[in-house]
C-alpha cells in the first residue's frame, strides 16, 4: 500500500442521467474510503441530475460552468490545468472527454486514464488524443478491440462496467409499479431505458411491438428516457395505434422498482459499449432480449441469459419479445441465468478492485498493462 494518500481527479462533462455517468457515480461511492487515494470530481459543465449522489460523499467537487461551443471553453480547461498543477494531482482520471481529457492531465503533470464507455466511429482528434493516455480503459472487449485500433494493444485494457447490487429487491412491489403508470393487473411489462437517440433503436422497438401486441394482447411496453428523439417517437407510438399498449413516461428515477417489476428487459441498439442497463437488469434476475452490437453480446448469451437479435430488425426482434413472453419457463431459466452472471462478473466491489490496481500500476509508471 502507498505511504501516502494519491490525488486522483475524475473529470467529465457532467452528471447528466446516462451510463458512463451513473458509473463514475457507483465508482466514487465504493472507492470514497480507500486510504491509498484521494478523489476529487471535476464537472466541466454543469451539475446534471445524478449530482446530489455524490455531493455528499466528502471529497470536493468542481462545477466549472464552461460554455458550450466557445473559445472561452478553452479558458475553463486551462484553469483545470493551474488547478490540477497546484495541487500536484497524481491521476487524471477521464470520462466522456476523449477529444481533450488526456490533454488537460498532461498539461497539468499527471498520469493520464481514459475510460472509453462506447464502441463508435472515433474522430481523427479523439484517436490522436486518446493515444496521449498513459492507459485507456474498454468498458468491455468489443469496445476493447476498436480502441486497438489506432491505441498499442499494451495501453489498452478491459474493465467491465459494473453497479452495486439492490439491497432490497424484496421490497419492491410490482403492484405499486402497474399502479403508479395505470398498467392492468396481470400484464405483462417489457421495459426498455435509455437516452432517446437515434442509437438506441426504439423507433425499431416501437415497430416491433405492433407485432407484439397482436400476439400478446395484454403485453405493455414502457419505455423510460428522454432525449431530441422524444416527439418523434410519440408520433410513432401515435401512428400505429400503440398508446394503449406503449408507454413514454419521461426519465424515470424509479429504475430499480421497474425492473424488479417487469417481465422482460429489451436492448434495441443500434450499437452500444456495455450497457449499464442491462447489467441492472441483470441484477433483479430478469430475462433479457438484445440486439447483437457491441458489448450487449458479452452478458446477453443466446439462449443462456436471453435472446440475441440483429441490429435494426423489427421482425427479428419482435419474434424473440413474444418466444419470452409466452415461455415462462424460459424466462424464468435465462432470468436466473443472467442473475448468476452479474454475481460472477459485474459487481461493484469486483470492478473497483480492478480500477484500484490500475491506479496502482500508473502510479508506479508501468508502461504495459497486466491484464
Amino acid at each position: 500500500m502507498l505511504h501516502s494518500p494519491k490525488k486522483v481527479a475524475v473529470i467529465l462533462p457532467s452528471l447528466h442521467i446516462g451510463g458512463a455517468e451513473k458509473l463514475v457515480v457507483e465508482e466514487l461511492t465504493y472507492m470514497k474510503d480507500d486510504p491509498q487515494f484521494a478523489f476529487e470530481l471535476h464537472l466541466v459543465f454543469d451539475r446534471g441530475p445524478f449530482f446530489n449522489s455524490i455531493a455528499s460523499l466528502g471529497f470536493p467537487v468542481y462545477v466549472w460552468n464552461a460554455p458550450h461551443k466557445s473559445i472561452r471553453m478553452l479558458n475553463t480547461y486551462a484553469d483545470i490545468i493551474r488547478h490540477l498543477r497546484r495541487i500536484r494531482c497524481d491521476i487524471l482520471h477521464s470520462h466522456l472527454l476523449d477529444h481533450i481529457g488526456p490533454i488537460v492531465g498532461k498539461l497539468a503533470g499527471a498520469r493520464v486514464l481514459a475510460t472509453v464507455h462506447s464502441d463508435k466511429q472515433y474522430s481523427a482528434m479523439e484517436k490522436l488524443v486518446l493515444t496521449t493516455s498513459d492507459l485507456v480503459l474498454a468498458c468491455g472487449s468489443q469496445v476493447k478491440n476498436n480502441i486497438c485500433k489506432f491505441v498499442p494493444a499494451g495501453k489498452v485494457g478491459v474493465l467491465d462496467n459494473a453497479i452495486h447490487a439492490p439491497d432490497n429487491k424484496k421490497n419492491f412491489c410490482r403492484d405499486n409499479v402497474l399502479k403508479k403508470f395505470g398498467i392492468k393487473a396481470g400484464s405483462k411489462l417489457v421495459i426498455s431505458l435509455g437516452r432517446f437517440t437515434s442509437l438506441k433503436g426504439f423507433d425499431v422497438l416501437i415497430e416491433a411491438f405492433r407485432r407484439v401486441v397482436n400476439e400478446v394482447p395484454d403485453a405493455i411496453l414502457l419505455i423510460g428516457g428522454d432525449g431530441e428523439e422524444k416527439g418523434r417517437l410519440t408520433m410513432l407510438v401515435e401512428s400505429f395505434g400503440l398508446g394503449g399498449n406503449i408507454i413514454l413516461p419521461g426519465m424515470v428515477i424509479e429504475v430499480h422498482e421497474l425492473l424488479a417489476a417487469c417481465d422482460l428487459y429489451v436492448n434495441s441498439s443500434r450499437w452500444e459499449g456495455l450497457p449499464m442497463t442491462l447489467l441492472e437488469a441483470m441484477a433483479h434476475g430478469k430475462p433479457m432480449v438484445a440486439t447483437n452490437v457491441g458489448g450487449n453480446r458479452e452478458v446477453v448469451h443466446d439462449g443462456v441469459t436471453g435472446i440475441l437479435v440483429p441490429p435494426e430488425d423489427h421482425e427479428r426482434l419482435s419474434n424473440a419479445i413474444i418466444r419470452m413472453l409466452k415461455d415462462d419457463g424460459l424466462r424464468e431459466k435465462t432470468g436466473k441465468a443472467a442473475l448468476s452472471l452479474f454475481t460472477q462478473k459485474y459487481t461493484i466491489d469486483k470492478h473497483c478492485e480492478t480500477l484500484s490496481e490500475y491506479y496502482l500500476q500508473l502510479l508506479h509508471k508501468k508502461t504495459k498493462l497486466q491484464n
